[in-house]
């Protein structure tokens, strides 16, 4: 049987478990756990050539920042949804790009949306930390939990 992307983002999450461990941190998939994770992404940014550093170092390739962007976005998204929910999917807008389907809920009716993951996870690398995972988690976590029909919520 053919694996699903489900299966595949799962196998790269457990990747990204024991790469972690390599570095001496502990991935247990806790919402702390996206703390560790955005300090591991804070190195790898830390670690691209840049300026004239460009010239005497190859960096990892784009062939390999896609490879670790699936990674640890994999656990990422397996940590969103064991806390938030969701679902991987391949991408319903964006041909060749995996989804994590989560759902909004607006007037007691549930609304899904497509969540990327391995591309946040790639944006952070590449930007440092005004793409942090933490924060995104955050907002994510406030603005699925956040019902506009509900008028008694607080912000």
């Amino acid at each position: 049987m053919k694996p699903t992307v489900a299966d595949m983002m799962k196998a790269y999450a457990e990747d990204a478990v024991e790469s972690a461990e390599k570095l001496g941190v502990m991935l247990d998939y806790s919402e702390d756990s996206i703390k560790s994770l955005e300090g591991i992404l804070q190195r790898y940014h830390e670690e691209l050539p840049r300026g004239v550093r460009k010239m005497f170092r190859r960096g990892p390739s784009e062939q390999e920042k896609i490879q670790m962007s699936k990674a640890w976005g994999g656990y990422l998204g397996e940590t969103l949804i064991k806390h938030l929910g969701g679902e991987w999917q391949l991408s319903s807008v964006s041909e060749d790009t995996i989804a994590l389907v989560v759902s909004k809920s607006i007037n007691g009716e549930e609304y899904p949306h497509e969540i990327y993951p391995p591309s946040k996870v790639y944006r952070r690398i590449m930007n440092g930390p005004e793409d942090n995972v933490w924060h995104y988690y955050c907002v994510l976590k406030e603005d699925l939990s956040y019902d506009p029909g509900k008028p008694s919520q607080e912000v």
